[in-house]
């Protein structure tokens, strides 16, 4: 048996949808295949093969094949399953159900996906080694200090692109402001801000840190290469994300024990404001 996961988006999308197809596939004891055909048109860059642990095989299904909604199993074929609309950024627990070879497409994002397996993840997303010693620098920074908060600002296409930006939207200065102040009052120590951002310029000409010790990471061997900056992100303790698949998986990968702050309004699109993929564990403002 085999289960295929289209693979699309940034680095965060594909790490949602490697993740659900990874947790079919060890549940009905398959064997992961990856549908890169997406990337053939020049859209993004296909990362997953940036973790040294995972392990999957490449598949270009025929391009003629209509992708459907799962309604039942079908003993003898791959099926091949959409994740429904209506279910997006939420658990559709129809998946529960795959018993047998399947072709997922989807975004998929949401924990309960894979919360079954979430050491096997976390070996999976084990980040390759640092590139460089100003690299390895902040890293070693970020390890020594007391209250270290990741801080992502997301910009780019969510405010250059007139679509994107009306279905994102951005977070706001105040949200940072009162995200801040939520981790300066659960803990003692004072707060050591890193700052990841797209647009560090922007961040650097624009941001108030509110008079805390900050650092904006601007390596400019990052800009083709993310994952660093992830994997920086996820060396903190505590998290102010954006509404960003890339900062949701650098806070989930810390494993620090710290505060997670996430938006409660994670789409600006009025049909979407109920979703949100932020853990319960999460405070989300």
């Amino acid at each position: 048996m085999k289960i295929i996961s289209q693979i699309m988006g940034g680095l965060g999308n594909q790490m949602f949808q490697y993740a659900c197809a990874r947790a079919v596939a060890h549940r009905i004891d398959a064997q992961l295949y990856l549908d890169l055909f997406w990337f053939e048109n020049g859209n993004r860059t296909f990362m997953l093969d940036i973790f040294p642990n995972i392990n999957y095989s490449i598949s270009h299904p025929p391009k003629s094949i209509v992708s459907r909604v799962l309604r039942k199993i079908d003993l003898n074929k791959i099926n091949y399953i959409d994740e429904p609309v209506h279910y997006q950024y939420s658990y559709w627990s129809e998946i529960e159900n795959i018993r047998n070879s399947a072709h997922l497409s989807g975004y998929w994002q949401n924990e309960k996906y894979f919360s079954n397996i979430t050491s096997i993840i976390r070996q999976d997303f084990t980040f390759p080694e640092l590139p460089s010693y100003e690299t390895e620098k902040i890293a070693n920074k970020i390890k020594v200090s007391s209250c270290p908060v990741s801080i992502h600002i997301r910009r780019g296409d969510y405010v250059k692109n007139p679509v994107t930006n009306r279905f994102h939207g951005i977070c706001s200065q105040e949200y940072y402001e009162k995200a801040l102040q939520i981790i300066v009052g659960k803990h003692k120590d004072s707060p050591e801000l890193y700052i990841f951002s797209d647009e560090p310029e922007w961040v650097k000409d624009n941001f108030d840190t509110l008079g805390y010790p900050s650092h904006v990471v601007d390596i400019p061997q990052h800009k083709d290469s993310p994952y660093h900056d992830m994997h920086l992100m996820s060396l903190c303790r505590h998290h102010i994300i954006a509404n960003s698949s890339f900062s949701w998986w650098a806070a989930w990968l810390s494993g620090r024990d710290g505060t997670v702050v996430a938006p409660k309004q994670w789409f600006a699109e009025e049909t979407m404001k109920h979703y949100n993929p932020s853990l319960a564990s999460w405070i989300t403002i």
